[in-house]
């Protein structure tokens, strides 16, 4: 079922003004306590920007599902305290697919940042991730390394080339990402400053010298308050779990431990999910030990796409 457009100018409050997302962007769900959707039919700006402007070109509206689960863009909203933000990488469909019965099970839902072309494969496994309540974020068009292209180039030239391609693709296929993934983790702050501009939150790694403790390294967490403040959050990769010493189950456990404790909120991520495969994957039976610790500590999972 569709929901229709309905624009109660006398009781709009406009956001500052700014730049505007592509044409048929769902930009905010709800502002002022009203579904609000708003046509913008300029390139670039940040997602949960809400302006109306003069040339409001209301026949090229789109609708949004009724059903959130498959919003486009989930309204941003300040967690109330701390979780877990879990990410996955690349163009691992199959495995990520495969796993959604354990990912129901548990009512933990992820980011899938997609690398390659946005092609018809790609499209069609982030729709029914969607549809599962999960969030999509951009990987890079060819996977290349932010901080190496940026010097060789520019940190505008990276976005030219790497990320606009998949942003037009995904954005003429309804869906908008909010987030973007560094791939292999590589960020300085220039490409910080110059991605900001697209996209409301990006993830990078972090890396742990031998004998540290995840829970003792301040850079894998953020206050759950002020994650609007974060706008790069450093992710531990738990590719491998628990055969490495730095993503043991005590480590991971540890690393939940905390964040309860605290009310932070921790980024964690991989690549595919699978008992055993060539490439960087964590297992089932890992994911599954990371969810029980969490629902335990009634750690809630969030999506990038419900950060503010």
């Amino acid at each position: 079922m569709k929901r229709f457009f309905l624009f109660p100018f006398a009781s709009l409050l406009l956001a500052p003004l700014a730049a505007l997302p592509p044409d048929g962007t769902v930009v905010n769900e709800m502002h002022g306590g009203q579904n609000i959707f708003i046509y913008a039919d300029q390139a670039g700006g940040p997602t949960d920007a809400v302006r109306i402007s003069g040339n409001v070109n209301t026949p090229k509206l789109v609708p949004a599902l009724v059903d959130s689960k498959a919003s486009n863009v989930k309204t941003p909203y300040r967690p109330d305290k701390g979780g877990v933000v879990l990410s996955f990488d690349d163009r691992n469909f199959s495995d990520w697919l495969e796993a959604m019965p354990l990912f129901k099970q548990y009512g933990v839902k992820a980011t899938f940042f997609i690398s390659g072309s946005i092609d018809s494969t790609a499209l069609d496994a982030a729709r029914k991730l969607q549809r599962r309540g999960h969030a999509i974020g951009a990987h890079g068009l060819h996977h290349l390394k932010a901080v190496d292209y940026s010097r060789k180039h520019s940190a505008e030239d990276y976005v030219r080339a790497e990320i606009l391609p998949q942003l037009k693709a995904f954005n003429a296929a309804g869906i908008t990402p909010s987030s973007f993934a560094y791939p292999s983790s590589q960020d300085d702050g220039n490409t910080d400053r110059v991605l900001l501009k697209r996209f409301r939150h990006l993830r990078t790694g972090g890396a742990m010298a031998a004998g540290e403790e995840i829970r003792g390294k301040d850079i894998f967490y953020v206050p759950a308050n002020k994650t609007s403040t974060r706008g790069c959050l450093h992710g531990k990769g738990i590719d491998y779990a628990p055969s490495m010493n730095d993503r043991t189950f005590e480590q991971l456990d540890g690393a939940l431990e905390r964040a309860a404790r605290n009310n932070e909120i921790l980024a964690l991520y991989a690549h595919g999910i699978a008992v055993s495969k060539r490439g960087h994957h964590v297992t089932p039976r890992a994911l599954e030990h990371i969810f029980r610790k969490a629902e335990e500590l009634r750690l809630p999972f969030y999506t990038f796409d419900q950060l503010p």
